[in-house]
């Protein structure tokens, strides 16, 4: 049986896609009886958590007092980095580990790095742990680029999340090669459900509500087709700091009756009101693999997205890519899809099939695969 460490500075609810994906993971791991798998974050709770998925699933949630759920003050990276070093020296000096599997290269790849000696480490970057992935991070990304590069040399393997996000990764670090393992989807709890056509094909977009997400770009494209008097309803999933300057766009452009702030959803909310919508848009600046747009692929919608990430990852006759930052080509797009339902649908239905090939079962034995891999030893039959 192969001891896994598994590190991550993000757990739900704190976090997005990267701490949703790994939890997800270890779910699937407690399924599998080869592999014992100890993983640590961080909680919202005032104290500790240790609490077990299966016999060979542990977690160990450390209390850290943040200001917002889904964004990190530098602060709270220094006392994050500072309570888990001490908890991992402990920790390590009465338990072993064939492999730590850490997501995101900082700040929780360089707890690995720290005690690489102890172990070997995979890291599994996930978009804004990349230079030049996330224009806000221009600065940190100078400040940070030679300890991230120390950081991912001395890793055992990195794994990106697209061949987008590999791409870039390579192109930032020309002298390291990087793997390539998709995100999942649940497709048991996000499903398609027979309904009548809405008379007005409702579009849905899940994002946080920041600027990298270009939910601005949407709310401007709505306006347009407005103009054209097509019928249609918005709804935007998620909250953030954005939110508030995305009600007044929508108010000026005198749309503000079609675009529907639901705020965050929990993921059962979310997987009952996707599949009553007609089409999901995500017009991101940047993505690794938008979980969102997954989710929407398992519940039978087509995608909207634009060229960046692991965008094109998800396209097989099932939706279209436009260019990031042009709300015309949106427009436009949502436009011809508007005028044919039929298209829609039948998009839809594809989604759906191509979905399956996302299954947290099969991420999560690719994953197994690599460790055993990694540590050069062999799984028995």
């Amino acid at each position: 049986m192969l001891r896994i460490l598994s590190l991550n500075y993000e757990f739900p609810p704190i976090g997005g896609g990267g701490g949703n994906a790994h939890k997800h993971l270890l779910r699937e791991f407690s399924l599998l009886d080869d592999l014992h798998v100890t993983f640590v974050s961080i909680t919202d709770k005032t104290e500790p958590i240790h609490e077990s998925y299966s016999s060979n699933v542990n977690l160990y949630l450390l209390p850290l007092k943040k200001k917002s759920l889904l964004y990190w003050r530098r602060g709270e990276v220094v006392r994050y980095l500072a309570m888990h070093y001490g908890f991992l020296r402990e920790f390590l000096k009465t338990h072993s580990f064939d492999l730590c599997h850490v997501f995101f290269g900082f700040p929780t790849g360089l707890l690995a790095y720290l005690y690489r000696a102890q172990m070997p480490y995979l890291v599994s970057v996930r978009g804004s742990d990349v230079p030049g992935f996330n224009k806000r991070f221009s600065l940190d990304y100078i400040l940070l680029r030679p300890l991230l590069k120390r950081i991912y040399s001395s890793a055992r393997a990195v794994v990106a999340n697209s061949q987008g996000l590999r791409e870039l990764f390579e192109s930032q670090f020309p002298r390291l090669k990087a793997g390539v393992i998709p995100n999942g989807i649940d497709t048991e709890m996000y499903q398609p459900v027979e309904r009548a056509d809405n008379p007005e094909p409702h579009l849905a977009a899940v994002a946080r509500l920041i600027p990298r997400k270009g939910i601005d770009l949407l709310i401007e494209a709505c306006a347009e087709i407005e103009r054209d008097g097509l019928p249609f309803q918005c709804h935007i999933i998620g909250d953030g700091p954005e939110e508030e300057s995305l009600k007044r766009r929508a108010q000026r452009l005198g749309i503000a009756e079609r675009v529907h702030f639901h705020g965050r959803m929990e993921k059962q909310d979310l997987a009952n009101f996707l599949p009553q919508c007609d089409i999901f848009v995500l017009p991101s600046y940047a993505e690794g693999m938008s979980n969102a747009a997954l989710e929407a692929m398992a519940c039978g919608l087509p995608l909207l997205l634009t060229d960046t990430g692991g965008s094109r990852e998800l396209m097989d006759g099932n939706g279209f890519i436009v260019p990031p930052g042009d709300a015309h080509s949106l427009a436009d797009r949502l436009r011809a899809w508007i005028g044919e339902p039929g298209v829609m649908r039948t998009m839809g239905k594809r989604s759906r099939m191509c979905a399956n090939a996302f299954s947290w079962a099969n991420v999560a034995r690719r994953h197994r695969d690599l460790y055993y891999q990694l540590t050069e030893r062999r799984r028995e039959s």
